[in-house]
């Protein structure tokens, strides 16, 4: 009775109860995407000296993992889940081969960042209280991290790690016990970045289809669908992560009667309503219509329905179909249709914008073009007005990129082509606005003016009252006042727009003002120059007087105001026009254009220039 009293008190221990919990851990971790890794990899316990690391740490390498339960008698098993994801994290993302010259700690440091955002991103477990995330570094890979932080003092970024302070959780194992390194680096060493994305896809492929089983769309039999595109769906999740989710949220509409409607040939993609039409009178095989439904997929995924504003919808529709079906080829998903489509090798890098301003200024490039609609774009973008709107507050187009980015996030390294992977990325960290460009160039060109000085040279105003102390007065030397003036030429033609005007001009004495700009030259001209003399910048925003209103060359405006011998040689200026002027215009000094986004069915602009060209977008919907 004795044994067995002492025998329960042996199995209640804490030390063995730490040891259930890490086994619950390794359970949990088996129904995750380091599933793959985690058979592969060798969990380890400390043997509880005074060398073991305070809580874990791994051979990145080797893939041995060493957890110390001896000295965190009080974690649980949400704790340990964490942090097997975050060592297995450092083995699956290869941290100890990646580091090459770099400094090891501040390495260290980095990838701890990068693999607690990927064991956060799946809901592993939560980390322990003595090693909360801040999540500062969100969304940056691991030489990025590295960069930035230099930024940081070494009290802000000491190394603090599950081995402990001031030491290393990535190890290396060295001495004779231990397998020979070069020997399981060049011929037993499991591909350890393979495994981890067949994990994740794995992980991917289960998620996606438990929310299509929520959604009602799994049981194919029952409904009322067409087989290849159900087929297409299918292998989309289960091999090509980077569009998975996006799939789940596009419906596949297989209407002849639709298609004639829209007059759809082949297929259509319709991002506002996330529905992707096909025709099925077609002789295509599986791996054709894979292709095909690829295609619609990232016009949807990279919101070509809304990002052609301004634009020509046909001409934007075949620049999108040149860069996508690139994209495609290069990563060999499915086969190119036997009906042909748009592909042009000598566009490859080229994004969709660049090839547009190919195909405006060469049209017969896409004479007779046809995409997969046919003679019309298969971007359908007639119906704006029905913009879907998932939840409360969030549009498709949000869900897509979000769906987007997920998928992006699975991709290994290197697997997609580098004007995708720009693409994907300029999509969540958008252009800056015109005015936030404009600000820019202004701090480069327009410096702020310095602190007054101090001169007894000049009599301070309060000497008045003590006129027996000297007292220095402060000013502002001239040539000081004149680095920090810009020009301004307006076009003041009668095709100017008044919008257009008031939205320039309100934005330069913001910012001028705001960057104590002393005074700004400002000419108007249409025909000829007028000269408005020097202005304090908040007078731009009042009713000033306009000169001109006639037609536009800017050309003499710009050389009045370069040979005016009271306007400082090394002062910028800024021509304020919409475009319909001269086709070239010389300026000797830095110069920069504030124009009008045109309507695609205004015409192209005449003018050419080096220069930076900030455009004004007047309007928010679809022109």
């Amino acid at each position: 009775m004795a044994s067995r009293q002492r025998q329960k008190q042996k199995q209640a221990s804490p030390l063995d109860r730490t040891r259930k919990m890490i086994t619950q851990a390794r359970s949990r971790m088996h129904r995750s995407p380091f599933s793959a890794l985690l058979t592969k990899a060798q969990i380890i316990e400390c043997r509880g000296v005074e060398s073991d690391p305070a809580i874990a740490c791994v051979d990145a390498m080797l893939g041995y993992i060493w957890l110390n339960p001896h000295r965190n008698l009080t974690l649980k098993a949400e704790h340990w889940t964490f942090i097997l994801a975050h060592m297995l994290s450092h083995i699956g993302l290869d941290h100890e081969n990646r580091r090459g010259q770099r400094d090891a700690a501040q390495w260290n440091i980095a990838c701890d960042f990068a693999a607690d955002a990927l064991a956060i991103s799946f809901g592993l477990g939560r980390p322990p209280d003595s090693h909360l995330n801040s999540g500062l570094f969100s969304g940056q890979t691991e030489e990025e991290i590295y960069e930035r932080l230099y930024d940081f003092s070494r009290e802000e970024m000491s190394l603090d790690t599950y081995s402990g302070k001031s030491r290393l959780d990535l190890v290396k194992t060295e001495g004779e016990a231990h397998i020979s390194r070069f020997a399981y680096q060049n011929q037993k060493r499991p591909n350890w970045q393979s495994l981890l994305a067949a994990g994740i896809r794995e992980h991917v492929i289960e998620t996606v289809e438990d929310v299509a089983d929520t959604l009602g769309m799994a049981d194919a039999s029952r409904r009322d669908v067409w087989l290849p595109g159900e087929n297409a769906r299918r292998w989309v999740i289960q091999n090509f992560p980077l569009l998975g989710a996006v799939a789940a949220q596009m419906r596949i509409i297989a209407n002849n009667a639709m298609c004639d409607r829209y007059d759809i040939s082949v297929a259509a993609v319709d991002g506002y309503l996330g529905e992707i039409y096909f025709r099925t009178n077609h002789d295509f095989s599986p791996a054709e219509i894979i292709f095909i439904y690829c295609h619609e997929l990232l016009h949807a995924a990279l919101l070509h329905h809304s990002r052609g504003r301004g634009r020509d919808p046909w001409l934007w529709n075949v620049a999108c179909d040149f860069v996508i079906n690139d994209w495609l080829i290069q990563m060999g998903v499915g086969q190119t249709p036997s009906i042909g489509l748009l592909y042009d090798p000598r566009l490859t890098g080229m994004s969709s914008d660049e090839v547009y301003d190919l195909l405006l200024r060469e049209p017969g490039r896409c004479k007779n073009a046809r995409g997969f609609r046919g003679a019309l774009g298969d971007v359908l973008i007639d119906t704006a007005n029905q913009r879907i709107y998932r939840g409360d507050v969030s549009t498709l187009d949000d869900v897509l990129k979000r769906c987007l980015s997920h998928g992006y996030s699975l991709m290994a390294r290197g697997t997609l082509p580098a004007g995708l992977e720009e693409e994907i990325r300029t999509l969540y960290s958008p252009p800056p606005p015109w005015d936030v460009e404009l600000a820019r160039w202004m701090e480069n060109h327009v410096p702020i003016v310095r602190e007054s000085l101090r001169s007894y040279a000049r009599a301070s105003r309060r000497q008045a009252s003590t006129p027996d102390i000297p007292r220095p007065a402060r000013y502002v030397p001239q040539e000081w006042k004149d680095a920090c003036t810009f020009g301004v030429v307006l076009d003041t033609s009668g095709s100017m727009d008044r919008e257009l005007l008031g939205r320039a001009l309100g934005a330069i004495a913001s910012y001028a003002d705001a960057r104590d700009v002393p005074q700004v030259r400002l000419v108007f001209c249409d025909a000829a120059p007028y000269d408005h003399g020097y202005i304090a910048p908040q007078d731009l925003r009042s009713a000033v007087s306009i000169k001109g209103r006639g037609g536009t060359e800017l050309q003499p405006a710009v050389n009045y105001l370069q040979r005016q011998a009271d306007f400082p040689p090394g002062a910028p200026i800024m021509i304020i026009t919409d475009g319909w002027c001269e086709e070239e215009i010389l300026c000797s000094r830095e110069h920069c254009f504030v124009l009008p986004r045109k309507s695609w069915k205004e015409g192209a602009m005449l003018l050419r220039t080096s220069a930076p060209v900030f455009r004004i977008l007047k309007e928010e919907h679809f022109e």
